[in-house]
């Protein structure tokens, strides 16, 4: 079963972690959860504050304890990655039988259900740029890295924390060959064109 990720806040550092649903998250919140001031867990409604509620209301309350605002950071998937690792996911034998399930799906037709007005259930996985933008504003984190930048980001995080971090492989998607179709392709990357420029604007991880 899947371990929620959580939002962690570091006091001291001036800095708080998102962390983006299938983007390592599990990891980072093993290794960095026992140093951090603030972790928001528990009830789906408080461990997944998305960037736009923690800038509506968890920043004002940080704001008690210290005067500046503390910076934020994050990773972030190539869209057509996340998509797959979420499709792996959800082929695993703990949703078979469920709405949610992809056992017997097709990525195409998972992707097709991704695009769908109203998504089914097993497609119905929300969106990186939803999580780490603020709708109004258009504001996103201050440090945001991809996906496969990982060791930058291990290196980041190790500096502005003063810390060496080791993470371990947890919540690892089961091993399921996919494959798109390039017309599914091109209708993911014009439907949703901000992940992609979002993608495309992180730290690391050379072209894609």
């Amino acid at each position: 079963m899947m371990q929620e990720f959580e939002m962690l806040y570091f006091l001291k550092h001036k800095l708080v972690l998102f962390a983006t649903p299938k983007a390592g998250s599990t990891a980072l919140e093993h290794a960095l959860a026992p140093l951090a001031d603030i972790v928001l867990q528990g009830d789906p409604r408080i461990k997944h504050c998305t960037f736009q509620r923690y800038k509506w209301r968890m920043e004002k309350f940080i704001q008690i304890f210290e005067e500046d605002a503390p910076q934020t950071a994050a990773l972030i998937r190539h869209p057509e990655d996340w998509l797959g690792s979420w499709f792996r996911f959800r082929h695993g034998s703990w949703l078979e039988g469920t709405p949610r399930s992809t056992r017997g799906l097709s990525f195409d037709q998972f992707v097709e259900g991704y695009l769908a007005e109203k998504q089914p259930a097993f497609a119905a996985v929300g969106q990186q740029a939803k999580f780490l933008t603020h709708p109004k504003t258009g504001e996103t984190v201050d440090h945001l890295f991809r996906y496969e930048a990982m060791p930058e980001f291990v290196a980041f995080l190790e500096a502005r924390l003063g810390t060496a971090i080791t993470l371990e492989r947890q919540n690892v998607s089961p091993n399921h060959h996919i494959s798109l179709s390039p017309a599914l392709r091109q209708r993911l990357e014009q439907h949703y064109a901000e992940d992609y420029a979002l993608y495309a604007s992180a730290r690391g991880g050379g072209a894609r």
